[in-house]
């Protein structure tokens, strides 16, 4: 099967940001409206505070409410992000059933970038608890396990904490290197936020629900292994430079680059970036002067046009002139994007994280949520218990 067939290209890449936006925009709504209504029973904690209790809510899977997708030259001709917000006059409900203000779709993509930048913590080669240590995909695969559930699917109706730990643990045997739920649950306890067994299974269910149970997915680290190897024999040392290309594609993995792009795409824009990083950096000579890197620079261009142009593949794939152009503009915008992951843009939590934001969404999202008001419950007979004593 060649991977312009598979479900990742043909369903799951998404054509712009603005289909991303629109999606989550609409999952968003679902969960306001349904929150507006008060569909639940409200629980009167006796004081001054009123919750909803946790009731059951319908997983939405992606292919029932993704409705007409655009093709990508429509996408492109019109790929100007816009995010709906409260002054919009088609924005629907901004307060729940007890007057609690809900979550906007920006409060949401703050969330969760924040939880899937945590996802590599759990699981993957910078796993906080050593038994968790597995290759880099399956941190890969389980960070777009987490995105694919939430285009379809509100933090406000399902815990993006249990969730990220649920993507986990079922990633780990998408990648057949099967972990114990048990040591997932105590690299939580590691990492002080702790998510207890039955919860991670639970949420499991629901993660294959809202992703369709499609699991096939693919990832840019095989084609920085690939493209290296092709250019090693220029006689170059390439190893710095698919080093920096590896802890780009880390970068990538947590933000919303792969909802939007190929994993090809990704791995030789990554690539690109990072032969600039390396040729960029300085180094300094036995007499103390700074000079240039001493590493050549690499017309990936030239080598994606000259690699490619006009050739069958061994899968017997005609490579025509229009599908190099066409590659090569879109991996020259995808390099744009890859150098602002830094700056925190795209949906990435590994930097220039606003924390202070960060936590007003938490509060905000404590106060109308669909879940979790059971623990909220005993932590005030808690309190009362240690006023009586």
């Amino acid at each position: 099967m060649h991977y312009h067939e598979t479900t990742q290209a043909t369903k799951w890449q998404l054509s712009s940001q603005n289909e991303l936006n629109s999606l989550r925009e609409h999952a968003n709504r679902r969960a306001r409206e349904w929150l507006a209504l008060g569909s639940g029973q409200i629980e009167d904690g006796g004081g001054d505070e009123q919750q909803l209790t946790s009731v059951p809510f319908q997983v939405f899977g992606f292919a029932a409410t993704r409705g007409e997708r655009l093709s990508l030259t429509t996408a492109e001709a019109q790929d100007v992000p816009v995010v709906a917000d409260e002054s919009s006059p088609s924005y629907g409900p901004t307060h729940n059933a007890i007057n609690q203000p809900l979550l906007n779709p920006t409060d949401e993509c703050l969330l969760l970038s924040f939880y899937a930048s945590k996802i590599p913590n759990l699981i993957g080669p910078r796993a906080t608890l050593p038994r968790c240590v597995r290759a880099p995909k399956v941190a890969a695969t389980a960070c777009l396990l987490f995105k694919r559930f939430y285009l379809s699917n509100s933090v406000m109706m399902y815990d993006p904490k249990c969730m990220s730990v649920a993507a986990a643990f079922l990633a780990s045997k998408v990648e057949d290197c099967m972990l114990d739920v048990r040591y997932l649950e105590l690299a939580t306890k590691e990492m002080n936020a702790p998510v207890g067994m039955d919860d991670i299974l639970k949420a499991e269910v629901q993660l294959l629900k809202g992703c369709d149970f499609d699991l096939l997915m693919f990832h840019p680290y095989k084609t920085v292994l690939a493209c290296t190897e092709d250019l090693r024999v220029v006689g170059e040392d390439l190893r710095p430079m698919h080093n920096a290309a590896m802890e780009i594609c880390d970068d990538v993995i947590v933000s919303d680059i792969p909802l939007m792009y190929g994993p090809g795409e990704i791995g030789l824009a990554a690539l690109m970036v990072a032969n600039d990083y390396v040729c960029e950096e300085p180094i300094a000579d036995n007499e103390e002067q700074t000079i240039l890197s001493k590493h050549t620079k690499i017309d990936m261009i030239g080598y994606i046009q000259t690699r490619f142009q006009d050739s069958t593949n061994e899968l017997h794939v005609k490579i025509d002139s229009t599908a190099i152009e066409s590659l090569v503009a879109r991996v020259t915008i995808l390099s744009s994007k890859i150098r602002e992951l830094k700056e925190g843009k795209h949906g990435c939590g590994n930097h220039n994280v606003d924390m202070e934001s960060l936590k007003g969404v938490h509060k905000k999202l404590k106060k109308c949520r669909a879940w979790g008001q059971d623990s909220s419950g005993s932590k005030k007979k808690k309190k009362k218990r240690k006023a009586d004593e």
